[in-house]
């Protein structure tokens, strides 16, 4: 299985292993990195930068919904 960097496409390389205990077993965890450094910081850069747009979207769609929420609750009101 190849895992290539998105950004060079160099070899990624394991950066950091840890294991969680998940009931009554255990997980694995490996985290891959860039052998680069310079490139990964660039690519953590772009990843950050995606989730906070993600987050900002999500707010924005929570934000939305509690006004039409509050609308849909005044026109019932305004009804009877």
């Amino acid at each position: 299985m190849s895992n290539k960097c998105t950004r060079c496409g160099k070899q990624r390389v394991v950066s950091k292993t840890y294991k969680e205990k998940v009931g009554t077993s255990y997980v694995f965890y490996k985290e891959m990195s860039c052998p680069d450094p310079e490139c990964q910081k660039k690519v953590d850069n772009d990843i950050s930068k995606e989730k906070q747009k993600r987050v900002r979207i999500q707010d924005e769609q929570d934000r939305r919904e509690e006004e039409r929420k509050k609308q849909k609750a005044e026109d019932i009101k305004s009804q009877k």
